[in-house]
């Protein structure tokens, strides 16, 4: 075994924390199985063989935004021929359309520009509460609630109580990306800084608001851009403890301004990068490989290498598709079928965790 491994195996089992030097050997480490042993111990001491999934509509109510980041296929501008914005009679025909399909969840995110506005979401919140009162509304990055905090010139912990009484349960960790400013100013110019980034996700946690946090990955960032921006979310979530999930995203460059980017093909690459989430960050309590940027199969391979969370259905989404994906949704009993052939037990989820069905 890697030496570098037996101390992080050692500090671990003793209870210590991982440090910077140890989270970068995890990442140019060659000894690939003991990485995934020591992670997979890991997440079976807080999960067993828990593997949680959820059945989601997804919504992506426009795809006009104002920052169109190099990183991003989906954004366009407002005056271009496949540009779409979301009336609330067409998303509220999609709510009441997924009822009929065991759809627990709404995930809601979309582009930045002019017409979104706080009155925009708490009208689409009520009336998704309305027709379905038991549907987890997990929508808005902080990207977005920064947007809507300056644009209405309304405070941070305001914006959120208002949106949390209008009926949002939690929200996705999007828009963290590498939370490096150097990093950011070539990825993405005009979106909030990560230190920002932080600030409203911190009032989100105030609030009483569980959030998640991702990582893009596979650009042009560094071991060392990856593992601090896996330490500032730590050192966030020893004070809030409202991180309940970390999200790696493997970054697709189809079609985006980054496309001449070859795309991260190593498995063990992969591998590395959840292995490394599980152990780094040891007060999340989930990590989540979500199967649409790995593949279905290769997803489940993941979840022996520290994560626990393959994701949701997420029926009808555009994001990652308009970046490459060939898939952008899949059954419940697929998603049960992959998890349990890896002798592993399904539990269906809503994105706070409360559990809706186990699958023995």
């Amino acid at each position: 075994m890697d030496p570098r491994l037996q101390k992080i195996e050692q500090k671990i089992a003793a209870g210590e924390r991982l440090d910077r030097d140890d989270a970068l050997a995890l990442f140019t480490t060659d000894d690939l199985f003991e990485v995934g042993r020591i992670a997979n111990g890991q997440k079976e001491k807080i999960h067993g063989n828990k593997i949680h999934f959820g059945v989601s509509l997804n919504i992506n109510h426009t795809n006009i935004c104002s920052l169109r980041c190099p990183i991003c296929a989906f954004s366009t501008d407002k005056d271009a021929d496949n540009a779409y914005f979301l009336s609330q009679d067409e998303i509220s025909a999609r709510v009441a359309k997924a009822t009929r399909h065991d759809i627990s969840e709404v995930h809601i995110v979309g582009g930045l520009h002019d017409s979104i506005s706080l009155t925009y979401f708490k009208d689409m919140f009520a009336e998704i509460r309305r027709i379905a009162p038991a549907m987890n509304i997990n929508a808005l990055t902080a990207t977005e609630c920064d947007f809507i905090s300056r644009k209405e010139d309304i405070p941070l912990d305001r914006l959120f109580t208002e949106l949390k009484e209008a009926g949002l349960g939690s929200m996705p960790g999007g828009g963290a990306e590498i939370l490096d400013e150097t990093i950011r100013q070539q990825i993405t110019p005009l979106k909030i800084s990560g230190e920002r980034w932080l600030e409203v996700s911190k009032a989100a946690h105030q609030a009483g608001i569980r959030t998640n946090a991702t990582m893009l990955w596979g650009h042009i960032e560094s071991y060392a851009d990856r593992v601090e921006h896996m330490f500032r979310l730590r050192e966030l979530q020893d004070q809030t403890n409202g991180f309940k999930s970390f999200v790696p995203l493997l970054f697709h460059p189809q079609n985006t301004q980054l496309s001449h980017l070859s795309k991260v093909t190593s498995a063990a690459e992969i591998l590395k990068v959840y292995a490394a989430s599980r152990l780094v960050l040891d007060n999340f309590p989930h990590i989540k490989a979500l199967w649409m940027y790995l593949g279905l199969k290769f997803a489940t391979v993941v979840l022996r290498f520290g994560a626990d969370d393959m994701g949701a259905t997420s029926y009808d989404e555009r994001i990652v598709h308009a970046a490459g994906s060939q898939t952008t949704s899949v059954s419940k009993d697929k998603l049960v079928y992959q998890i349990q052939s890896m002798q592993l037990i399904p539990y269906e989820v809503d994105s706070n965790y409360r559990l809706i069905k186990k699958h023995a």
